[in-house]
């Protein structure tokens, strides 16, 4: 595929990304039952969820409020996995198979990272829509989903980190004010990198910038998504298939 091809799959991909999250601005926002904090989004907290305290924070123990909240999030999880999870997966993958015509070897990395982050993801929420029926913490759902959310995210960040250098490494060639977007947009994916770490590290301190953090990552693919998808790009008939 022709890198400025996968430019314009990737552009229209973001924009449905971007469309899908301004409009879930629109929806109430999920009123956890226990004492989240008010930063912290009850979603990105169940999925960071590891301990029975960190449940009762999001679900609570009284009802109709934790049935409530076991409700918003199943259909938010059930949105995820039939439209976000796809649109953002293409979104991410055709970015990177676009960025090979910068760096073939570095653009087939992240092209992989973002499927295994997506393939991540969907197994993230298998564990929760397998967890919310009991909440039980003994659950092997419950055992699993640590290590399907640090897929995830992890495989999110890993994907900025390599954005991040190929950013850094197309700056021998640029003028000084494309060198300083660059260097702009390898700090951003830098910054996303460091937030899943430390969102993995500590959830309970980082779980509620993880998202913001990927999500600025995002912003820089789409922006260069956009800026390519309609110019030449140079050589880009010699680049080999991914391997």
């Amino acid at each position: 595929m022709h890198p400025r091809a996968a430019f314009r799959i990737s552009l229209a991909a973001g924009l449905l990304v971007l469309a899908v999250t301004l409009l879930s601005f629109t929806q109430e926002p999920v009123q956890p039952c226990g004492d989240l904090p008010p930063n912290y989004a009850p979603i990105i907290a169940f999925e960071l969820a590891r301990s029975p305290a960190d449940l009762e924070a999001i679900f609570g123990t009284q009802e109709p409020c934790r049935s409530n909240v076991i409700a918003r999030m199943d259909a938010i999880n059930v949105m995820d996995v039939l439209v976000y999870i796809p649109v953002y997966g293409v979104f991410m993958a055709f970015f990177f198979l676009g960025m090979r015509s910068r760096h073939a070897t570095l653009g087939t990395l992240g092209f992989r990272v973002a499927i295994i982050a997506a393939l991540g993801d969907f197994a993230e929420n298998a564990c929760l829509m397998n967890l919310t029926p009991q909440l039980d913490p003994a659950s092997p759902w419950f055992t699993l989903l640590p290590w399907a959310t640090g897929i995830k995210w992890l495989g999110l960040g890993v994907a900025a980190a390599i954005a991040a250098v190929l950013y850094v490494q197309a700056n021998s060639t640029k003028p000084s004010g494309a060198r300083v977007a660059n260097l702009a947009a390898a700090a951003m994916c830098g910054a996303a990198f460091l937030s899943t770490v430390e969102a993995m590290a500590l959830p309970a301190r980082f779980g509620p910038i993880v998202s913001l953090g990927i999500g600025l990552s995002w912003l820089v693919y789409l922006i260069t998504a956009a800026a390519a998808a309609f110019r030449p790009i140079a050589g880009a008939a010699e680049l080999p298939r991914p391997g």
